[in-house]
């Protein structure tokens, strides 16, 4: 069986008809009271399925009310649900510690209202299902049945039926217009007091520069202020210019000691090609001067021979034709021995210009 009947406990008025509209399109019955005392009153005569408890009201707070009913033992099995605008974890371990079932914040929605209403309806049920298998347990309170109605009675309901619709028509019409001049409202002082505070300020300000003088200090001790302040402030300051003065410094000498360095590197990189290209010159020089030696002295040396050898030809035959033979043998062997000294002559010079090639590409390398 469902909740059916809900009591609402709070000590704002828009709050608790917020929640009842919301409750009775559930299509639940639902009172309402402005304070935890009223609602201990409240609950002496009546037994309403299931509370919704605000936590702050003047007098009785809600969890100190919670914490009452469940130390009832004829309302201790009433679910009870907070209804406040606190959503901390710390706070809901609080309201379950003191009995309730969760908390509901505030402003509610229909999907959080549903689900504390699922809650309830489980406990609801198991508490009517205990009842109902334990006949010692005393049965729920019920209003007196009334044999005839009083005009008192007709004047109460006719009172609250009028409240009821005094109520829907402040909720539907009244409040919207509320909220919004008072949005409006909140905005309009939010800006005027932005301005006021702005305009206090400066005639503070203004206020105050024109009070306020230096004080009055004579020529020693404005002197022994300022000897103190450079005193203090001085040392500091030196010791950090000094500090980027050495930073500074020691940057400066490290790039001209780098720029040193590479001049002088390449002044004695300079300086040893130089003085290698001179001794490769001269080492080409003395080549080249010993091979055109060598090529003369073989010259000489194959022309020394060839002489000799038409000589000792010429003295083995003395006949005219063979002296004729002769001539024309030195001839050819003349033309051969000056072949021979032209190819190694050609062969020097090959060898002295590979010689000065390579001396040239290594002074070139080595610049």
């Amino acid at each position: 069986m469902p909740v059916r009947h809900v009591l609402v406990v709070d000590d704002s008025k828009s709050a608790r008809l917020m929640l009842r509209k919301m409750l009775q399109g559930f299509g639940l019955t639902v009172d309402t009271v402005d304070s935890a005392e009223e609602a201990l009153d409240y609950l002496r005569t009546q037994r309403p399925d299931a509370i919704f408890m605000d936590h702050t009201m003047p007098g009785l707070d809600g969890l100190t009310a919670v914490r009452q009913l469940k130390s009832e033992p004829v309302t201790a099995m009433i679910p009870i649900t907070m209804y406040s605008s606190k959503d901390e974890p710390s706070y809901q371990g609080e309201a379950q510690q003191a009995g309730a079932l969760g908390v509901l914040v505030k402003p509610a929605t229909p999907g959080a209202l549903g689900a504390a209403l699922e809650k309830m309806n489980a406990v609801f049920d198991t508490v009517a299902a205990r009842i109902a298998g334990s006949p010692s347990h005393p049965a729920p309170l019920q209003a007196p049945a009334a044999e005839g109605v009083s005009s008192e009675e007709i004047g109460k309901i006719a009172l609250e039926k009028a409240e009821l619709v005094v109520y829907d028509a402040i909720e539907s019409q009244v409040l919207p217009l509320l909220n919004d001049v008072i949005a409006k409202l909140r905005r309009e002082m939010e800006s005027g007091q932005e301005e006021i505070c702005g305009r206090v300020a400066a005639q503070i300000f203004e206020a105050r520069s024109a009070q306020w003088q230096p004080p009055s200090l004579s020529s020693d001790d404005s002197h022994a202020i300022v000897e103190a302040t450079v005193r203090a402030q001085l040392p500091p300051l030196l010791e950090e210019r000094l500090k980027l003065f050495q930073q500074e410094g020691q940057a400066e000498i490290e790039r001209q000691a780098k720029e040193v360095a590479s001049q002088v590197c390449q002044y004695q990189l300079d300086e040893l090609s130089d003085r290698l290209g001179r001794q490769l010159n001269s080492r080409l020089a003395e080549t080249t001067q010993h091979a055109g030696e060598i090529a003369r002295e073989a010259a000489l040396q194959t022309a020394r021979e060839t002489a000799l050898q038409v000589i000792a030809e010429t003295a083995s035959n003395t006949n005219a034709a063979n002296q004729i033979a002769t001539e024309q043998a030195f001839r050819q062997l003349w033309v051969v021995a000056k072949k021979d000294i032209q190819r190694r002559i050609d062969l020097a010079a090959g060898w002295a210009a590979v010689i000065g090639i390579a001396a040239a590409v290594l002074t070139y390398v080595l610049r």
